[in-house]
C-alpha cells in the first residue's frame, strides 16, 4: 500500500556559529569549484528512539530539536566556512571563494503524521513522498549556490522517530564533519593546478570532452516530466549471479570488486536499453574518492580534510563493442579506467580543469555513476536516545542533474546485505533496462569444480 503524508513546516531560520569565528576569505580547491558540481545534492538520515512507546518517559522521548540546533551551532565554530557564502571571481576564470561571514545555515523544523515503519523495512531509497522530507527546492546547477547558504537542514518529527534532511554544496563529505574527534582541515591549496596550468597537463581527460555524434542522445530528447526514476537492489545472490557471467578464465571473475562488477553491468545494460547505434561511442564515468590514496606534494590528504576529492575514472567503447562482447570486456574497461588514475593523472586533471575554464563534464552518451556508500556511515546515533535507522543520498533535487547521474550504495538490514543503484531513464528504456539487469541477476550460478 502506497504511503502518503504531508510535512507541516515551520518558517526557515538561520543557525549561526555558537561563538565568534574568523571573518576571512578562503579559496576552494580546483575540484571544489567545477561548474558541474555547483548544485545541492540531498541526503536523508533516519533516527529511531532507543526506547519503545510503553517504557519511554516524557524525558526519554523529548524532542531533541533544541539539542540538534545547539549542536549544529557548536559544529559551525570549527567548520565556520560552512556558515559563509560563496563568491565567484569572473576575473579569475570563475574561481570560487568562501566569504566567511558567519551568516549561518538554513534549519527547518517540521512534523509529519506517519510512522517510520510505514516508510519501509530497509529505510533505503526510494523513499515515499520524498519531497516532503526536503526543506526546499534548491534549483538547477548554478542558479542558487552563489551568495546563498551552503547547507540546508530539515528535521522532520515522527512518532518516536526523527528524520534529518540535508542539502549541501559543494559536495561536502558529511562523514568528516560528523566526527567530533577529528578536527577539520581546510588545506584546499593541496588540490590546485600547477602554474602555469596550461603547459602542465600530461594526460588525456576525456570526461570533459564532447562525444562525437551525428544525432542527439535520446536522454536529451525526452522531456524531464516523462523520465522515470527507479532503484534496483542487488543482494548477495544477485551479485554472485552477475559475477558468474564473467569468463572463469579471467582473473577479474574473482578479483573484481562488487562496485566494479555492478558498474560494468549497469553501464552495459543501460547502453543496450537506450538502443544506441552500434557505431556510437559511449562513455562510462565512475567517480571515486582520492581521499586516502592521492599524495599531492608527496604527502597524503590529511585526515579531517572536508573538501571534495572526487576524481572521474573514464572508460569508452562503441555501443556495439560494449553490448556485443561479454560482460568481462566491460569489466576490463572499468578496471583499466581505475588503474589509469595515478598521482600524476590527478594533478594533470587539476591542470586541465583550470586550463579549460572549469568545464562541465560531458554527459552525452554517458553513464555517470558515483559511489556514495561511505557517506553517513559514521552517523550511528544522536546522543544517547536516538540511533541511526537508515538513510543516504537521494535522487530528489534538480531534475536535470538527477536524470543524468546514478548512485551506488551498500546496505545491511536485518541480516541482509545488498547494494542499491539508482537509475533515471525514458519509460521504454527503463523497462528494457529492468528486464536486462533482472535477467542477469537471476541467472543460475555455476560452481567451479576446481
Amino acid at each position: 500500500m502506497a504511503v502518503s503524508f504531508t510535512s507541516r513546516r515551520r518558517p526557515q531560520e538561520l543557525v549561526t556559529p555558537a561563538r565568534p569565528t574568523p571573518h576571512e576569505y578562503k579559496a576552494v580547491s580546483d575540484i571544489d569549484d567545477q561548474r558541474s558540481l555547483r548544485y545541492y545534492p540531498a541526503g536523508i538520515e533516519f533516527f529511531r528512539c532507543r526506547y519503545d512507546a510503553a517504557s519511554a518517559s516524557a524525558r526519554d522521548i523529548a524532542d531533541p530539536v533544541g539539542a540538534i540546533r545547539a549542536a549544529l551551532a557548536e559544529a559551525l565554530v570549527n567548520y565556520y566556512p560552512l556558515a559563509g557564502r560563496l563568491l565567484e571571481l569572473p576575473e579569475a576564470g570563475g574561481k570560487l571563494l568562501v566569504n566567511c561571514t558567519a551568516e549561518g545555515v538554513v534549519f527547518v523544523e517540521a512534523d509529519a503524521d506517519v510512522r517510520l515503519e510505514d516508510l519501509g523495512q530497509a529505510l533505503a531509497p526510494p523513499y515515499p513522498c520524498v519531497e516532503e522530507l526536503l526543506c526546499c527546492n534548491t534549483g538547477e546547477p548554478e542558479e542558487t549556490v552563489i551568495g546563498k547558504p551552503l547547507l540546508f537542514f530539515q528535521k522532520v518529527r515522527l512518532q518516536y522517530f526523527l528524520i534529518l534532511e540535508h542539502a549541501f554544496q559543494p559536495r561536502l563529505p558529511t562523514r568528516a564533519w560528523r566526527n567530533a574527534t577529528l578536527l577539520p582541515v581546510w588545506e584546499r591549496h593541496l588540490l590546485t593546478a600547477r602554474a602555469p596550468a596550461g603547459s602542465m597537463s600530461t594526460h588525456k581527460h576525456t570526461a570533459y570532452d564532447e562525444v562525437a555524434s551525428s544525432a542527439a542522445d535520446v536522454i536529451w530528447k525526452t522531456p524531464l516530466e516523462h523520465m522515470v526514476t527507479r532503484y534496483f537492489r542487488l543482494g548477495l545472490k544477485e551479485i554472485a549471479a552477475i559475477r558468474s557471467q564473467v569468463d572463469p578464465s579471467s582473473d577479474l571473475r574473482q578479483s573484481a570488486t562488487t562496485l566494479e562488477l555492478v558498474a560494468a553491468a549497469v553501464w552495459r545494460c543501460r547502453t543496450a536499453a537506450l538502443e544506441y547505434p552500434p557505431c556510437q561511442v559511449v562513455r562510462g564515468i565512475f567517480w571515486s574518492s582520492a581521499r586516502g590514496s592521492w599524495k599531492p606534494d608527496r604527502s597524503p590528504i590529511p585526515k579531517g580534510f572536508y573538501g571534495n576529492a572526487l576524481i572521474p575514472q573514464t572508460a569508452e567503447a562503441t555501443a556495439g563493442e560494449l553490448c556485443g562482447r561479454p560482460l568481462g570486456h566491460a569489466l576490463e574497461l572499468v578496471r583499466a579506467a581505475k588503474l589509469d588514475v595515478t598521482d600524476e593523472y590527478m594533478q594533470s586533471l587539476l591542470d586541465t580543469l583550470v586550463k579549460s575554464g572549469r568545464p562541465f563534464h560531458s554527459l552525452d552518451w554517458t553513464l555517470s555513476m558515483a559511489d556514495t556508500s561511505s557517506i553517513s556511515r559514521r552517523a550511528a546515533s544522536l546522543g544517547i536516545r536516538w540511533e541511526r535507522a537508515g538513510g543516504g543520498i537521494t535522487m530528489a533535487g534538480p531534475a536535470r542533474v538527477t536524470s543524468l547521474h546514478c548512485y551506488y550504495d551498500r546496505w545491511k538490514r536485518g541480516g541482509e546485505e545488498f547494494v542499491a543503484v539508482s537509475m533515471c531513464l525514458p519509460p521504454a528504456a527503463m523497462e528494457r533496462f529492468a528486464e536486462k539487469i533482472t535477467a542477469w541477476a537471476k541467472k543460475s550460478v555455476v560452481k567451479s569444480a576446481l
